[in-house]
């Protein structure tokens, strides 16, 4: 069995680091994994060393602590199938990578698709939606609010991601809306009772769940932290984060960043668009930013950074 290796990155600079990492990978054999040790949301920095890779890493991100993040990266072995089917999607799921290629057909055959555009709602509040959801394009995310009240966005879901897990533990309708975050975003819906019947024959696949909804509390918990405490800068920046590349100073931000609109970034901040422009125009003076015809273009990771590590 390949053993795990392990890096820790806090203190270096952010732009060191993917030289670092990608040369640990180059030395990572088929089915090796390793895990980076970062003190800050490594979305970014996973998303730039797997970008001349594609397909070829399983990607699982947990915030363990205080500032403190495990990104680890499993060497996937190559298959020849569609690259593009649902089989081939669960295999870059955390949860589901872990079970043999026969038990993630037997998930995709089960599965059904579902297509969203911005804005749209894939899951209502209190529905009964008897379904895990995995994003496999796009960004989708939790919304709570809406109608009369000023709606907010609790957090992102990423493709590979899942929702619906804590849900399907307790057989209750849904808690919050599920609503298309990006321009467009696809997901594969597996019903209930097939996850069941896999994971009484294979129990990691019930601890796989529970590490995913543990993580979700813990984000859930943070978002509300953040936006009761966070002044509007710093909330803000916090939105914008995960898309700030690990480089030094202003570099081009994740192409997803142009997709989202200023009152997406609003309501992922707690706030409205107009206090949201005005901390973006903020931003951008300090040079944490740089928009071009209106859009997000560059971002400073660790300009965002010093602006909230007080409280991440």
């Amino acid at each position: 069995m390949v053993q795990p290796s392990e890096i820790d990155l806090r203190g270096l600079p952010v732009w060191e680091r993917p030289d670092l990492v990608r040369k640990a990978l180059d030395r990572l054999p088929s089915g090796g994994s390793l895990t980076l040790i970062t003190d800050a949301e490594p979305r970014a920095l996973s998303s730039r060393v797997t970008q001349d890779r594609p397909d070829r890493f399983v990607v699982e991100t947990r915030r363990v602590g205080s500032r403190v993040w495990q990104l680890r990266l499993t060497h996937r072995p190559g298959e020849l199938a569609d690259r593009n089917s649902a089989a081939q999607h669960l295999s870059r799921c955390p949860a589901f990578a872990t079970l043999d290629a026969g038990v993630r057909s037997e998930l995709a055959a089960a599965a059904v698709w579902q297509t969203g555009r911005r804005g749209q709602t894939l899951v209502a509040e209190n529905s009964d939606w008897p379904f895990i959801g995995m994003v496999t394009e796009g960004i989708v995310a939790r919304a709570n609010g809406g109608g009369r009240e000023r709606e907010r966005i609790l957090y992102e879901i990423f493709p590979y991601e899942l929702f619906g897990v804590a849900e399907y533990f307790d057989r209750g309708f849904k808690m919050a809306r599920i609503a298309v975050f990006s321009k467009s975003a696809h997901v594969l819906k597996i019903p209930w009772e097939v996850v069941s019947r896999i994971a009484e024959r294979y129990p990691q696949l019930t601890n796989a769940l529970g590490i995913v909804m543990a993580q979700r509390i813990r984000l859930l918990a943070d978002a509300l932290a953040v936006q009761g405490s966070l002044p509007i800068l710093g909330r803000i920046a916090r939105v914008l984060l995960p898309y700030a590349m690990p480089e030094r100073g202003l570099v081009q931000a994740s192409a997803a960043l142009s997709t989202i609109t200023q009152s997406q970034i609003a309501a992922a901040g707690g706030t409205v668009k107009e206090v949201a422009a005005r901390a973006i125009a903020e931003l951008e003076s300090r040079n944490a930013l740089r928009r071009e015809h209106g859009h997000i273009r560059y971002l400073d990771r660790e300009v965002l950074l010093e602006l909230i590590q007080d409280v991440s």
